[in-house]
């Protein structure tokens, strides 16, 4: 099997993929939008074949080309081990824009009205807050892709 990364670094192969995101394509329609020479297409079809991220459905001399959810889950998954680092840091900032945006609102709304507005909150709490909620949520969904079985379509 060809590492899933290793078919995804290639531009073409990304594009080929994008095609196949709508819809099952054939070897002249993929070839229709992408322009490359047969020997190029066969090559990358070949390579995303091995990596399990695309099958194919022969009829005749017409092969059909349509995603592979198989690969597609190893690279997710494999994302989502950073999941929890990159939600930490993004919950941290969202907390200190809240905050930085209810203070904001807090002062404009002393200037439209005169008098001093008290918003009790702690910018603070409301990022630890904010990321506990979202920290759950990553650990819920890490859960439900991690269950997740890639099912082979029927052929």
């Amino acid at each position: 099997m060809t590492d899933v990364f290793d078919a995804l670094a290639d531009e073409k192969r990304r594009k080929i993929l994008e095609l196949l995101a709508n819809k099952s394509l054939t070897t002249a329609a993929i070839n229709k939008s992408l322009k490359l020479s047969a020997t190029v297409l066969e090559k990358q079809l070949k390579i995303l074949l091995a990596a399990e991220l695309i099958s194919v459905e022969k009829k005749g001399k017409t092969s059909t080309y349509s995603l592979n959810r198989k690969g597609l889950l190893d690279a997710a998954k494999w994302f989502g081990k950073f999941g929890a680092s990159f939600v930490s840091g993004q919950a941290d900032a969202l907390g200190e824009n809240v905050a930085n945006l209810l203070t904001s609102a807090a002062s404009w709304l002393e200037a439209k009205v005169g008098g001093k507005i008290n918003l009790d909150f702690d910018a603070e709490q409301v990022g630890k807050e904010l990321g506990k909620k979202l920290s759950e949520a990553k650990t819920q969904a890490s859960k439900t892709v991690n269950s997740v079985k890639a099912k082979k379509p029927k052929s």
